[in-house]
């Protein structure tokens, strides 16, 4: 615990004042927004004095910095500076463009460069800030100039110290980028192990997210330029800017990665690919010389991407509870940080030493590991939520399964139950037939009593036709039946039909010579004896129609071919009854079992004749519909012949 407190120090550790022992070291600024002041008129202008790190925000031109250095220990016990202990200016961080040190030394000024654009040796001052050997002794006072250049944040470190305690403070910076360096990297490791074992499109953006965080401190401390000599350091610099872009493009896909599976609103997805637009063109004026106002506008997306991301997650349905509020924490923080060290960057707020952490709260070193907390927060809940959904997925399962096996049970002991009446009914009923056939040859002329002959007969055959019916469903919903297909010539198949019907002298029929059914017999007939026999006990009295039409396209054409194949011939039969309108049946309803239209209720049937033909004609691959015209009841089958 102890290593963890100390590590977390070096992180967050401000940058010490310039201080030597026994030296006063009066600091002051002056910046130059139009780069115009020269050295000689620089030194007669007038300084504002400050404490601490130098932050100025996103300023363009140049900054001057004077030093003023002198004794101030009568004793004479302060540490001298002489050529083997010289003073030794830190000017930092490292991705300052341009940073010239003026100093007057025989009468004359002498200047030195350095910065992110210039050549650079990690011999002297191994960590990420810039470091410039002083003339002076110390001896008498003496005033040194700094002026500074650069394209970004304006944030400017300066430490004064003497060689031989520049290993003291050179170590606690190389600590703290180690530090960051070893986290983000550990972070993009653990990122991509996650993502190969759960293929998330969220630890996909996160990889990229942390790639961009340990590239951006190999940037920003030197690091890249000195492992890549041989590149000029004018394009490792711009690298580096394209790669703060990089960062902040990867956090807004971040978001979405986390907000875009949970049906956010129209306009957050409008936001999002504005957002990723403004990178992409920040990075295009990045690249070619707008490096400025490239950066500028990129540090304004980085700060409404949380607007926008807090937008969507308002808005979201189907995610959970705990996983908004993850979100919710994520950017509250994120707000929190960079308001706070936006604060501190343009030093419109200063606490001493928290000035230090909130800079930083913004800055590479701690970032990679909030977000990285953030997003295992986030992807160990939603992979619970995941695992906790599939657990009621499955015992939602286990319960149709069960409940379906319970009614397959009913169902079966009900087609059993059917069955067996079906078999016990037809005995009696041919018995019953049997008797009625001796009946009518022995009851002689007698009127009275051949008409109720004729009615139990009527009866007897009603009853017949509804265990027939019955039956004729279970078997066609239960057993999907054989089909054979064969020729069957339509006007002798309706001729079979209709001729034994007593009233057989209404039927209309208008049959196209030759026209075939290309079908299975079975069910043709059935189909064809439910809608005769329905047209037949519902219709008002009249005729009742029958066609039978054949349609074969001749010649192809762009409606008769598909993919150059002839289209299928089909053959149309209609048959059609006056009915009065108060008692059109419900065409929504027409084919469901067992619906009967409640002003024929008396007559004979069950409903379940239409419902048949529909199972059927989806047997043989022929369509059934109804239509109501002009008091007319018209069903139409079309099957492919």
């Amino acid at each position: 615990m102890k290593k963890l407190v100390f590590l977390f120090l070096l992180l967050i550790q401000p940058l010490a004042w310039a201080s030597v022992p026994g030296y006063d070291i009066e600091r002051a600024y002056l910046h130059d927004g139009q780069n115009q002041t020269s050295i000689d008129a620089i030194s007669q202008a007038e300084f504002a004095p400050f404490r601490g790190d130098l932050r100025l925000g996103l300023q363009q031109g140049a900054t001057w910095i004077r030093f003023r250095i002198q004794h101030n220990d009568p004793s004479g016990k302060r540490a001298v500076a002489d050529a083997g202990n010289p003073f030794i200016l830190r000017v930092g961080p490292y991705m300052l463009d341009q940073i010239d040190l003026y100093e007057n030394y025989g009468g004359s000024w002498h200047i030195r460069r350095a910065g992110d654009r210039q050549p650079r040796s990690m011999g002297k001052c191994p960590d990420d800030l810039h470091c410039f050997s002083l003339y002076t002794d110390g001896q008498v006072p003496s005033t040194v100039y700094l002026k500074v250049q650069t394209q970004g944040m304006r944030l400017i470190e300066s430490e004064l110290t003497l060689q031989d305690t520049l290993a003291l403070a050179v170590a606690p910076r190389v600590a703290r980028t180690s530090a960051a360096l070893a986290l983000s990297s550990g972070l993009l490791l653990l990122g991509l192990l996650l993502f190969v074992t759960q293929r998330s499109r969220l630890l996909h953006f996160y990889c990229w997210y942390q790639a961009s965080v340990v590239l951006l401190i190999y940037a920003s401390t030197g690091m890249l330029a000195a492992r890549f000599s041989a590149i000029s350091p004018p394009t490792i610099e711009t690298f580096g800017s394209l790669i703060q872009v990089a960062r902040v493009f990867a956090m807004v896909l971040l978001g979405w990665a986390a907000i875009a599976a949970y049906q956010p609103p129209r306009t957050y997805r409008i936001l999002i690919y504005f957002l990723l637009w403004w990178c992409a063109t920040n990075a295009l004026l990045i690249a070619v010389g707008y490096a400025h106002l490239g950066l500028t506008l990129n540090y304004l997306v980085l700060g409404l991407n949380p607007l926008v991301q807090l937008y969507g997650a308002m808005h979201t349905s189907g995610n959970t509870r705990t996983l908004r509020r993850i979100i919710y924490a994520a950017y509250g923080c994120y707000l929190a940080a960079l308001t706070l060290g936006s604060l501190v960057a343009f030093d419109l707020l200063y606490f001493n030493p928290i000035s230090g952490a909130l800079q930083n709260l913004a800055d590479w070193r701690l970032n990679g590991v909030v977000v990285g907390i953030f997003i295992l927060l986030y992807v160990n809940s939603e992979q619970a939520g995941k695992k906790l959904l599939a657990l009621r997925e499955v015992q939602a399962l286990r319960i149709e399964a069960l409940q379906a096996k319970a009614q397959r049970e009913i169902l079966n002991e009900r087609n059993t139950l059917i069955d067996v009446l079906t078999h016990e009914l037809k005995t009696p009923l041919g018995t019953m037939r049997f008797a009625l056939a001796s009946l009518k040859r022995d009851v002689g002329a007698n009127p009275d009593s051949l008409q109720r002959i004729k009615n139990i007969d009527a009866s007897v055959n009603r009853m017949d036709t509804i265990i027939e019916h019955v039956a004729s469903s279970i078997k066609l919903e239960e057993n999907t039946p054989v089909i054979e297909f064969v020729n069957i010539p339509a006007a002798r198949l309706i001729g079979e039909i209709i001729q034994d019907r007593p009233g057989f002298e209404r039927f209309r029929l208008h049959i196209d010579e030759g026209a075939t059914f290309h079908t299975d017999r079975r069910l043709i007939l059935q189909i064809l004896e439910n809608l005769i026999s329905n047209a037949e006990k519902y219709s008002a009295p009249g005729d009742i129609l029958v066609f039978v039409r054949s349609s074969a396209p001749i010649t192809p054409s762009p409606k008769s071919t598909e993919n150059g194949v002839l289209a299928p011939a089909l053959l149309h039969l209609e048959i059609c009854n006056r009915v009065a309108p108060e008692n059109a049946p419900d065409a929504e309803r027409l084919f469901e079992r067992y619906y009967r239209h409640p002003n024929v209720v008396g007559l004979p049937g069950i409903g379940i004749g239409l419902s048949l033909v529909r199972v059927a004609a989806d047997l043989i691959g022929a369509t059934v519909h109804y239509r109501f015209e002009n008091g007319w009841a018209i069903f139409e089958l079309h099957i492919p012949s």
